[in-house]
């Protein structure tokens, strides 16, 4: 790419972000939300730049599914201003600190904080895990079954995102190996060999919105996991993205555990006019304003403005 065409997308991504930045400020005017009655816990890691994304994103997610519990991992990025932005918003929220969820097996950082998180409370819960770069904006029907059902959830990446073995892993990730390769598609390929469980599945999802039955046992087949991985792979396990394959991995091996359907939980880029659930990921967020107008859109529902 020309040091020209860089400047431009520079400057088109500032421009997007500023615009967006001042939509979702105005999540602080909305109506402090009320504690729900659905039986879960809903779950969160914040970093100071994503205080407001947060707030439409858990009280755009809560309009639909309202839960008993809300809980934010405070990076420690979080500010007394901002506990004070939570508070103001979601007044029964629960603040924890991301030191109070570390661990020798597991990395430090990389949102490795909330997955042991959810650890701890799945043990009395069914957690479903949002990131702050989402909105909800339709019925989501199937996340509520999922908690009747007490049934475990991932975020697809395709229509149709298939629960497959280990070895069925290893073969859907070797076309993508080559020197460099990222980490997720490189540990897909050798999880066979680690000497997990021979029933071991697996679900190449996303985790940033993910649903965790209650467990007794998620704990220690997630430390597991992170040995086994940590053990072969050294370094490399501390990069960004170790978290996510095994969010994928605890997940895809919980009862039930289905990829949810795909393009109505997606990405803004493969998003249709029945899309309900979008994750506005970082390399999608801000090149275009679908960002900003979606973020709109759950304002209204949150406002209780008609469309």
């Amino acid at each position: 790419m020309s040091l020209m065409n860089r400047i431009i997308q520079r400057v088109k991504r500032d421009y997007f972000r500023a615009r967006h930045h001042k939509v979702a400020l105005k999540v602080m005017a909305t109506k402090p939300a009320s504690r729900g009655d659905v039986p879960f816990m809903l779950l969160s890691m914040v970093h100071t730049r994503d205080v407001y994304v947060y707030l439409v994103a858990v009280k755009s997610f809560i309009h639909f599914v309202n839960p008993e519990r809300i809980v934010v991992v405070c990076d420690p990025s979080i500010t007394d201003d901002d506990r004070a932005a939570f508070r103001q918003q979601v007044p029964h929220i629960e603040l924890r600190d991301a030191d109070e969820f570390t661990h020798p097996d597991i990395p430090r950082g990389g949102t490795w904080e909330r997955l042991f998180a959810i650890s701890e409370y799945v043990r009395d819960h069914y957690v479903i895990q949002l990131d702050a770069d989402t909105l909800t904006v339709r019925p989501i029907p199937e996340v509520l079954e999922a908690i009747r059902n007490q049934n475990g959830f991932v975020l697809g990446e395709m229509p149709d995102t298939p629960v497959r073995s280990l070895p069925a892993a290893r073969e859907n990730a070797l076309p993508w190996m080559h020197p460099g390769a990222h980490i997720q598609g490189v540990v897909e390929t050798e999880m066979v060999f680690a000497g997990l469980p021979e029933n071991a599945v697996y679900i190449r999802g996303c985790s940033g919105f993910s649903g965790f039955p209650r467990s007794t046992t998620m704990r220690e087949t997630m430390l597991d996991f992170s040995r086994r991985m940590g053990g072969k792979f050294g370094e490399r396990w501390t990069e960004w993205g170790t978290e996510q394959i095994t969010s994928n991995y605890v997940a895809s091996n919980m009862p039930g555990t289905r990829a949810l359907p795909y393009p109505k939980y997606a990405t803004p880029d493969e998003a249709t006019t029945d899309t309900a659930f979008f994750h506005f990921i970082g390399s999608m967020r801000f090149i275009n304003n679908k960002y900003e107008v979606t973020s709109r859109q759950a304002l209204r529902l949150i406002s209780g403005v008609p469309a």
